[in-house]
């Protein structure tokens, strides 16, 4: 079956458009003209960006911090729990790189954690939307995801409204077949690459999955790998 093709656009413009920007800095800096998948995002941090990246023990930074960001100079720091969990490294890199993309001006130290006030949640809720359209960026999502769908025998807009309908076939489809594949293409948890269809939008402006929809998605029993459980 030949490939369909798909056209999303980003939910949250600011943040997709700033890694964006990085993404094509990268690129430029490596001359690059096709997506290596996954985007090898602690490369491109220590390389392309100049952003020093360490695997540490942070457990003197609190409970639970997987990782930090220092603004000054810039610099990520990463559990060194994490080493093996490589879907959650990736995602934890790639949201610090967000706070340092998009949230210098509000601090200088930041690090993961489940505590603080709504500023605090907003920022880290940004980050995480940093890391998914990074890992994910949209121009490789619409070559991927449509190839999926067609090899599943899917036509891939039908497909997302099957599945936003909750009809039960096509979310087996989706749960079952496309998501493991994209997980795998992107270096991303299944969790975070479902969760990615509701940040971005079809042609008629709706989300490509909504929020309820998809966290009856998640309820199949998906890891939960991705920082969104905040």
């Amino acid at each position: 079956m030949t490939d369909q093709t798909i056209q999303l656009s980003p939910l949250m413009r600011r943040v997709e458009r700033t890694a964006w920007d990085v993404i094509r800095k990268c690129f430029e800096a490596k001359k690059l003209s096709v997506f290596p998948l996954p985007v090898p995002v602690e490369e491109w941090i220590e390389g392309p960006l100049g952003i020093r990246f360490t695997i540490a023990d942070l457990a003197d930074l609190g409970p639970n911090v997987l990782g930090q960001a220092i603004a000054r100079p810039p610099e990520i720091k990463i559990s060194q729990t994490l080493v093996d969990r490589e879907a959650r490294f990736r995602f934890t890199a790639a949201h610090e790189l967000g706070h340092l993309c998009l949230h210098t001006k509000l601090a200088a130290d930041f690090r993961d954690s489940t505590d603080g006030d709504f500023l605090e949640r907003k920022i880290e809720h940004e980050a995480d939307r940093f890391a998914a359209a990074f890992l994910m960026p949209i121009p490789a999502l619409c070559v991927e995801y449509p190839r999926l769908a067609s090899k599943a025998g899917c036509e891939p807009l039908a497909l997302l409204e099957s599945v936003a309908a909750r009809n039960g076939y096509a979310t087996a489809v989706f749960r079952d077949s496309i998501a493991p594949h994209l997980s795998r293409r992107f270096g991303v948890a299944q969790s975070t690459a479902i969760r990615r269809f509701g940040d971005v939008l079809l042609p008629n402006g709706a989300r490509a999955l909504p929020i309820e929809t998809i966290t009856e998605v998640l309820s199949g029993g998906f890891e939960r790998e991705t920082l969104w459980s905040r």
